[in-house]
């Protein structure tokens, strides 16, 4: 009599090994189909690599792997056979009525295709045609798969996995793949897919992760734990990728190639996973995210402004209290600070009660100060500007050890709520009797805060005008105003971002005098190669109006055709030319910008008649920085405007080949990034354009 199947709990497996069990039945994907009959496309999403992620990544790729294994036989050895083309027509034309998918990425679809027909010829050899032990077994065509394959084709492809030239290569890979010494632990997630949730879970606004660091992040286990010889080889990667110069490189291989200590393969990048090709990485994004991002958050801004606007309108008949009196300050005033990052004046109350300096106080739930709690009753702070350097903390950064306010600046520290007065004050300025040098900015506890309305109220009044700009167009010497500023493409963010640079560091430091900058619009590498007449004129123009003192020129510029941003710093005084590029690229890439700029220090040699000797006249020294890089391909524009703003904030007209030691590091973070665009919307907002 035979056993029935509840004595052996295996009933259909033999004791060969011939067929086994297998619970899970043959994918049909229901669910697309419905779509489809309903005329629903699945929207199908893609990283920048042109890998598929979720949302339905892993549906497209689970509906393509039931269509090869309906429409191409396992006899098929070589995906890139003629023959097999009236399949892989029809494969497509099926993802095509079911997925929402661009044309362009039918040889992905189809690659992936001819993957996932590889895997399942290799999971019928596992799984039914060998043992434990892994010796070949003649079995039967399992019934579970009799709808896909016909007893035909399983002969034949039992009887080629039974040659000895199958035997070889199989045991060969079988072993390299037992013991790899590196093991992806993953499961079935994939690289893209993985980089995706990475990003996720971080909240993260960069849209790809270095090639190591994704590979690291693949080899950590379920308990979250990293083997010791991964984070070595990571640590490798690190280290590499800071001391190799790209211009000078002559090795082929990736970083994480190197610090693996193994060949490249052509048509792969290692870390990255299948789909992702160095063609691909290299394809230059016509559209920049970063930039449309800031635009909608200059719209959401605009509502909100639209809104305070009404509602201080609604407030103006409640007046506004007079604090030019010092001795009418209440000292245990605690002012609302609003909700999230505001400009704010830093207050001290011992031994007098006086302002001490400037920064931006960030009022937001669960706020830490390097990664720990604010004390009570005190909130975090960063220091912009300090009026009295030797003024004491009131809270010691235990992080920097800084104890005086000058030691704080550019950093953040915890700052007691009741000596934050928010908002920018009005500078009051006064011309001396023999130069026109604005003084030092008042306390504004010694001026009257008039509201803007009631501002321009008054000048309709009065007929008063508006305040003469020609000190901060000497300095700037370019177009900044409404109509710029509306223009929120790339130029007009990096020229609004000047604007605050001059408002906010170089006229309250006064360091007008030593730094100035050079328009994007006039100098970028378009320009010089169709008007470089016209460039060396304009920046001749101006290195000449500044002969009598030594001045750090700063020239954002711009590869072409919203390219590349990059940073040259020009000291024509001393004839150095300073080179900041966040994908460290050599200045020799770009020879117009290269030879005009030599060309225009040496017009202002010979206008300032000074006498070198010939074998020096082209003597100029260009100093390529090791600045922070970027991890990505669209936040060269932000690097950019932080490597000014650094630049400035050391009051320095030299910049260290290291950069500087406050300032090094790898590459910028998310918060540094999101610095630089928070205060640019806030300085929009406050100058009222929107």
């Amino acid at each position: 009599m035979m056993a029935s199947n509840e004595d052996h709990p295996h009933g259909d497996e033999t004791v060969g090994g011939a067929e086994r069990e297998i619970k899970r039945g043959i994918t049909v994907m229901k669910k697309v189909i419905r779509d489809r009959d309903r005329g629903v496309l699945i929207k199908v999403h893609w990283n920048e690599g042109g890998q598929l992620i979720e949302p339905n990544g892993s549906t497209l790729t689970s509906f393509i792997g039931a269509l090869v294994r309906n429409e191409v036989p396992i006899t098929c050895d070589n995906w890139r056979n003629k023959q097999l083309n009236e399949a892989k027509d029809k494969i497509w034309s099926e993802i095509k009525r079911c997925f929402d998918i661009e044309e362009n990425r039918r040889d992905h679809c189809l690659k992936l295709a001819g993957k996932l027909l590889r895997g399942f010829r290799t999971f019928l050899s596992t799984t039914f045609l060998r043992d434990t032990e892994g010796t070949f077994v003649d079995a039967e065509l399992p019934s579970k798969y009799a709808s896909l394959i016909s007893p035909k084709e399983w002969e034949t492809f039992k009887s080629k996995r039974k040659t000895q030239e199958f035997k070889s290569v199989s045991e060969t890979n079988r072993q390299r793949a037992s013991s790899p010494a590196y093991p992806y632990r993953k499961g079935r997630v994939g690289y893209g897919r993985l980089e995706q949730s990475i990003l996720t879970k971080e909240n993260s606004s960069e849209t790809s992760l270095p090639a190591h660091v994704l590979w690291k992040e693949a080899r950590v286990g379920k308990d979250g734990k990293i083997k010791e010889d991964v984070q070595q080889i990571f640590e490798k990667c690190e280290t590499l990728s800071q001391s190799i110069v790209p211009y000078e490189d002559t090795d082929c291989r990736s970083i994480l190639s190197r610090a693996l200590d193994v060949p490249e393969y052509s048509g792969r990048v290692r870390g990255k996973g299948f789909g992702i090709t160095q063609k691909s990485l290299n394809i230059k994004k016509q559209k920049t995210p970063s930039n449309k991002e800031l635009q909608q958050t200059l719209e959401a801004l605009k509502a909100e402004v639209l809104e305070l606007r009404k509602e201080r309108e609604r407030d103006r008949a409640a007046g506004f209290k007079d604090t030019s009196d010092k001795d009418s300050i209440n000292c245990n005033f605690q002012p609302t600070i609003p909700e999230g990052i505001s400009p704010c004046h830093l207050y001290l109350a011992r031994p007098t009660y006086r302002m001490v300096g400037k920064g931006k106080v960030h009022n937001n739930l669960g706020e830490l100060l390097h990664t720990k709690p604010l004390p009570t009753g005190s909130l975090k702070v960063s220091v912009d500007i300090a009026l009295e350097k030797d003024a004491l903390l009131p809270h010691p950064d235990d992080v920097s050890d800084a104890t005086l306010l000058g030691d704080a600046i550019g950093s953040f520290v915890a700052w007691p709520t009741d000596l934050i007065i928010v908002g920018y004050e009005t500078p009051t300025k006064s011309k001396a009797k023999d130069k026109g040098i604005a003084r030092e900015i008042e306390s504004v506890a010694s001026q009257k805060e008039i509201p803007v309305a009631k501002k321009t109220e008054i000048s309709k009044r009065t007929g008063a005008k508006k305040k003469n700009p020609s000190k901060y167009r000497a300095c700037l010497h370019t177009y900044l105003f409404k109509r710029q500023i509306f223009r929120m493409d790339v130029v007009g963010v990096i020229n609004t971002y000047m604007r605050y640079l001059y408002d906010k560091l170089m006229g309250p430091r006064g360091l007008e005098q030593r730094f100035s900058f050079l328009n994007p619009m006039k100098t970028n590498l378009t320009e010089m190669i169709r008007k470089p007449d016209e460039v060396r004129t304009y920046v001749v123009e101006r290195f000449m109006a500044d002969t009598d003192r030594e001045k750090l020129f700063f020239l954002p510029f711009n590869t072409g055709d919203g390219g590349h941003w990059l940073l040259v710093a020009i000291n024509p005084f001393k004839e150095i030319v300073y080179y900041l590029d966040s994908l460290h690229i050599d200045w020799t890439t770009y020879p117009a910008m290269k030879t005009i700029v030599d060309t225009i220090i040496q017009t202002v040699r010979a206008q300032r008649k000074i006498q070198v000797p010939k074998r020096k006249a082209n003597n100029i020294t260009w100093n390529r920085v090791e600045c922070p890089r970027q991890r990505n391909n669209i936040d060269c524009g932000y690097y950019t405007l932080r490597f000014m703003k650094e630049t400035l904030l050391m009051d320095r007209t030299d910049i260290p080949s290291d950069y500087f030691d406050e300032y090094r590091c790898a590459y910028y973070s998310k918060d540094q990034l999101d610095e630089i665009k928070e205060e640019l919307c806030q300085f929009i907002i406050e100058l009222q354009v929107l």
